[in-house]
């Protein structure tokens, strides 16, 4: 019984998690939930462990170390440094620590151009994200505007249903023939085939709106989401995320170049350690200090200054420059690029908004004129001054021009936030 009511209420959670949601609450989910975000999180991670790797190049490298060594034969006699044939054990401890001081700075644009690289990814999993939203928002309308063509189908066939039943009592009034009967008979299972092809289409696209948000597809077959207000606010421009990412490229090749021309520079690093030993000739009655005492009177420690100067290294420094030198062209070279399509995809977004506001309210007309005509030709039918081709005709005239009006209505929208989010605009309201 207990198990059945958690059950239960998992369920009924679950119900309402997804009974209503709006288009933002889609983008959200697909944000936390499609695959594409969830790999580029992962690989964010992967960045942030190189910022770690190139943090630790400039951290003191400190070892333990100890070594053990069982002579039998001829050896030197340390008291007498001598050659004898007895066994001897030595045995050496130490811990050291090197630390660089000076790389040409090296470590440190390593550092910069780890950090950077961080950041672009984080810039490139926003633009994918951005990718994977603007499929949603695709996937939602879409879903919207199936939904309304079979409501649209329902209504038209609840409306031939009744022009079927009307001319049915005709036929037994004797104001209409068979073949009217047997034509409206043809028009309605017409309206229902197209219907159950409607209602296809709407399953499909809620299967492919739970695909793009990441959603189980075996889930509820269907979601109620509720469509927003259209955002009419004024648009204020603002940098776009392409570009950023773009000029994070170019910041980063400025530290790898600076990185490749550091290593024409001398090192300078600086060491230290302390050692201690122990020493033992085996099957002798000679009499050896004590391993405590030894380790103490033979402890010792040092400390240690090197430098170096590279002076060849086979050219690979210079082509380490050289490549790092082309690599800036190249990432300048596309963030001149990446501002020139955006400027170019700007434009057409605005031409598209524009263009598709004119085309539905010239749709708005159409579907006006088509009802009136509908109405009139329907008029006429029931008083037997037309046929079921021309009610036939007049009514698919109808729905055509809805579905056009749906489609542009649809379109205007979506071209809407495309044109905002080429400004500079979110997708996603957080």
């Amino acid at each position: 019984m207990k198990r059945q009511l958690i059950i239960s209420l998992i369920i009924l959670f679950t119900h309402e998690l997804y009974a209503q949601m709006t288009l933002n609450d889609c983008l959200v989910y697909a944000r936390q939930h499609a695959h594409r975000n969830l790999l580029n999180r992962l690989e964010i991670d992967r960045y942030g462990t190189e910022v770690g790797m190139s943090i630790s190049d400039m951290l003191p490298d400190l070892r333990a170390y100890s070594n053990g060594n069982l002579s039998f034969g001829r050896n030197i006699d340390p008291a007498t440094n001598t050659y004898d044939d007895k066994q001897t054990l030595s045995l050496g401890f130490g811990v050291q620590m090197s630390l660089p001081l000076f790389d040409g700075l090296v470590n440190i644009n390593n550092l910069k151009a780890a950090r950077t690289a961080r950041r672009r990814m984080e810039i490139s999993a926003q633009i994918d994200e951005d990718i994977v939203s603007m499929e949603v928002i695709k996937a939602f309308y879409q879903v919207s505007y199936c939904k309304a063509l079979v409501s649209q189908m329902r209504e038209q066939l609840n409306r031939d249903m009744q022009d079927l039943n009307a001319t049915e009592r005709g036929l037994e009034l004797g104001t209409k023939s068979g073949a009217d009967v047997a034509e409206m008979r043809a028009v309605t299972a017409s309206d229902e085939f197209e219907l159950l092809n409607q209602q296809n289409l709407l399953a499909k696209a809620y299967l492919n709106l739970r695909s793009n948000m990441g959603m189980e597809i075996t889930g509820e077959a269907t979601i109620d989401l509720i469509e927003p207000i259209e955002d009419t606010s004024t648009i204020i421009p603002s940098k776009h995320t392409r570009i950023i990412e773009a000029e994070l490229a170019v910041r980063g090749s400025v530290y790898n170049l600076r990185a490749a021309k550091g290593s024409y520079s001398p090192t300078l690093s600086l060491s230290g350690g302390i050692s201690t030993s122990y020493y033992k000739m085996l099957n002798t009655q000679a009499v050896y200090p004590s391993f405590g005492r030894q380790w103490q009177n033979n402890m010792g420690e040092y400390i240690g200054l090197s430098i170096s100067f590279p002076l060849f290294n086979g050219l690979a420094s210079h082509h380490r420059v050289k490549r790092a030198g082309i690599q800036l062209k190249e990432n300048e070279l596309k963030l001149e690029q990446t501002i020139y399509e955006l400027e170019k995809a700007t434009r057409e977004a605005m031409l598209d908004f524009t263009s598709s506001t004119d085309e539905l309210q010239a749709a708005v007309r159409r579907v006006n004129a088509e009802e009136t005509a509908f109405r009139a030709i329907r008029r006429k039918y029931e008083l037997g001054q037309s046929s079921v081709i021309d009610l036939y005709t007049a009514s698919c005239r109808l729905a055509s021009a809805k579905a056009d009006m749906e489609r542009k209505r649809i379109q205007n929208i979506i071209n809407n936030i495309t044109l905002r989010y080429c400004m500079g605009e979110k997708l996603i309201k957080d």
